[in-house]
């Protein structure tokens, strides 16, 4: 097995269950690597310190699957996915649906993995994981035993490693529409064709906040609704008005099925197109909303993105605030993990001095916990979520 000998005092970090070694951490290179290789990483004086896997086509040269000097084989992929699916067996209780393996936070950089009711939605978002694919899916069918696994290896950085993205069935069958159970709503998931893995299961902790404040009174508006996943919850307590935002029409398709599936009555309306300029209509027709939600996709990749980040998520709330009820609440959710919750709490802030509004937060929301945030990778917090009222 070859060796990736580090620098003095990079270890440190490994030894603290940080899972990366970086290229410029490493003083010297012991035997032959490819993508894919398990390696072993030891300090300058060679006394052990993990064991990983090599993922050559990024700054992570490697990306450390334990701490132990213990084999990587069948064995260590069935029980790391055993491990992490018995910790969230609880959350069966409220949904049938929930992320079941969460990368580094569980231990195995690069794999993602997504239980809809009876079927699985995994995503290999690097290329190094490859080598490990088709034990990755005995190891779910073995222990999860689903009824089909859909590949959403759809990522972007997938070809800046080497390999090509990839989805489609690749085991059993897959249905076009799954029905989510979650807190009393129903949700339609499109594993194919849906957003992400098929549906932003991170946001079911923001989607419990926000409901004791609405009731039949409420006109609320989702901003880049996706499938409608702050709309239903709206929709469920009653509110009076609901109209959701987004520039996907198929999205924004499911987002009318489940207004049906719910058998709601109350007013739904879908607006398709950019949510910038459609803000500004509904700001130009006097238009006024009790709450508003904002979560856009992340489009800050790296840190060097994040002032212009701040000048899209002021830009966000300066039209929402034009929008809003004397007594209204904004929830501003950004998924960049780059983009901090301190960035988020500054432009909201500017934003609503432009506007000439008073907030109070009456909230903060990160992932829920079957997204878990590890202290020391931390990656591992990317969702976070701020909630404000005007006073």
């Amino acid at each position: 097995m070859s060796q990736i000998i580090l620098l003095k005092g990079k270890e440190k970090k490994i030894q603290n269950f940080y899972p990366n070694v970086f290229k410029d951490e490493v003083k010297t290179i012991i035997g032959e690597i490819k993508t894919g290789d398990i390696v072993d990483v030891v300090r300058e004086d060679m006394k052990f310190i993990g064991r990983g896997y090599v993922t050559e086509g990024t700054s992570a040269l490697v990306r450390v699957l334990t701490t132990k000097d213990e084999k990587i084989d069948k064995s260590f992929i069935y029980n790391k996915i055993k491990v992490a699916y018995d910790n969230r067996k609880l959350l069966l209780d409220e949904t049938n649906c929930m992320r079941v393996f969460f990368s580094e936070a569980d231990g195995f950089p690069g794999l993602i993995i997504d239980k809809f009711d009876k079927y699985i939605s995994i995503q290999f978002r690097n290329s190094g994981i490859e080598v490990f694919k088709q034990e990755i899916i005995n190891a779910v069918k073995k222990y999860m035993k689903p009824k089909g696994i859909y590949e959403r290896s759809d990522v972007e950085n997938r070809v800046h490693e080497g390999v090509e993205e990839r989805t489609g069935i690749i085991y059993g069958e897959i249905p076009e529409e799954i029905i989510m159970e979650d807190n009393g709503l129903k949700y339609i998931i499109d594993i194919e064709k849906g957003q992400k893995t098929g549906f932003f299961l991170d946001q079911r902790d923001s989607r419990k906040f926000i409901r004791p404040y609405l009731n039949d009174k409420t006109k609320f508006l989702d901003v880049f609704s996706s499938s409608g996943g702050f709309s239903i919850a709206a929709l469920k307590e009653g509110c009076e008005k609901v109209v959701a935002i987004d520039k996907d029409s198929h999205a924004l398709e499911l987002c009318r099925k489940n207004y049906e599936l719910n058998n709601f009555k109350n007013s739904f309306e879908t607006l398709e197109g950019d949510a910038f300029m459609l803000l500004k209509t509904l700001i130009g027709r006097g238009e006024k909303y009790d709450v508003i939600t904002l979560d856009p996709p992340s489009l800050i990749k790296r840190k060097d993105q994040v002032r212009r980040g701040r000048d899209f998520f002021f830009d966000l709330c300066d039209s929402s605030f034009k929008l809003m009820e004397k007594d209204g609440i904004l929830g501003v959710v950004t998924c960049a993990y780059h983009m901090g919750l301190q960035d988020l709490i500054e432009v909201t802030r500017m934003a609503a001095s432009n506007n000439g509004k008073r907030l109070q937060v009456i909230g903060i929301n990160y992932q829920p916990e079957d997204h878990p945030w590890i202290l020391h990778v931390p990656e591992t917090l990317y969702l976070k979520a701020l909630w404000v009222k005007i006073v």
